[in-house]
C-alpha cells in the first residue's frame, strides 16, 4: 500500500484491527475520568502533570493521549462529565473553581462551558455554590474562625 492509499475499514475490521494492533481500550473511561478528575482536584490544573495523571490512573501515556489527545482533553472531560452527571456536586464545583482560576481567560470551549452551567444559576446560588467551596479548602467551613478583627 502506497502512501496514498486509502484503507477503508468496516466495524468489524476496526475491531479485529484494534485487537491486533493492542489497540483495544481496556478500562472504564467513566472510571479513569473519575479518577483524573480527583487528581485535578488534588493538585489543581496548573500543578497535575502527566505523570500525576499516569500514577493515578495506572494507564500508560500513550493510551491517556489516545483517549483524552492532551492533559487540557481531560480535564474538559472531567469537566464535562461532572457537569453532565450532578452540576452541584462537590467534584462539579471543584473543577469548576479550578476551571475558572486556570483556564477560562484563555480557553474558550472550557469558559462556555462554565458559562452555560453558570447561567443556570442565580448570582446569589453561584456565590453560595463556589463561596462554600473556596471556605472549605480553606478548611474555614462557612464561617469565619476567632474574633472579628477591630478596624480602626
Amino acid at each position: 500500500m502506497t502512501s496514498h492509499s486509502i484503507l477503508l475499514l468496516t466495524e468489524r475490521s476496526k475491531i479485529i484491527y484494534n485487537k491486533i494492533m493492542g489497540r483495544n481500550k481496556k478500562f472504564d473511561q467513566a472510571t479513569v475520568i473519575s479518577t483524573i478528575s480527583q487528581t485535578f482536584i488534588q493538585y489543581g490544573y496548573e500543578g497535575t502533570s502527566l505523570d500525576d495523571l499516569v500514577k493515578a490512573t495506572g494507564l500508560l501515556r500513550g493510551s491517556l493521549y489516545a483517549s483524552f489527545g492532551s492533559k487540557r482533553g481531560m480535564f474538559l472531560a472531567t469537566l464535562e462529565q461532572a457537569i453532565s452527571v450532578d452540576p452541584t456536586s462537590e467534584t462539579t464545583i471543584d473543577l469548576v473553581i479550578i476551571a475558572l482560576m486556570d483556564l477560562t481567560s484563555h480557553d474558550q470551549k472550557i469558559n462556555q462551558l462554565v458559562t452555560d452551567w453558570s447561567q443556570q444559576y442565580s448570582s446569589t446560588t453561584l456565590v453560595n455554590l463556589l463561596g462554600q467551596a473556596i471556605l472549605k479548602h480553606g478548611q474555614l467551613k462557612g464561617a469565619p474562625h476567632g474574633k472579628p478583627r477591630n478596624h480602626q
